[in-house]
């Protein structure tokens, strides 16, 4: 009988989250967590949700003024979002 070549940690865990369809999830949820690091901890002290629901993300914000703001931020927040996840996870912002 041959023997299988033994595969990485890295290479089990990828095989394992891409057979059980957990990829969607994964990249949805880390989308929704790189809300701090773009916006910053003083606008995401107001945050009160952030969710992605196919590539709109959702930010409910708890000041009127601070979602007027953001309103003309969203292309540039979307964008950042995009190259820290080196892909096209979002394409619209919609800020509540």
């Amino acid at each position: 009988m041959k023997r299988a070549q033994p595969l990485q940690i890295g290479q089990i865990i990828e095989k394992m989250i891409n057979d059980t369809g957990l990829r969607p999830s994964l990249e949805r949820r880390s989308v929704e967590a790189m809300w701090p690091e773009v916006a910053g901890k003083h606008i995401a002290a107001y945050t009160r949700r952030v969710y992605l629901d196919g590539k709109i993300l959702h930010i409910y914000i708890d000041s009127a003024p601070l979602k007027e703001e953001l309103g003309y931020l969203r292309e540039t927040l979307a964008s950042q979002i995009n190259r820290i996840a080196g892909r096209r996870a979002v394409d619209n912002i919609i800020i509540h």
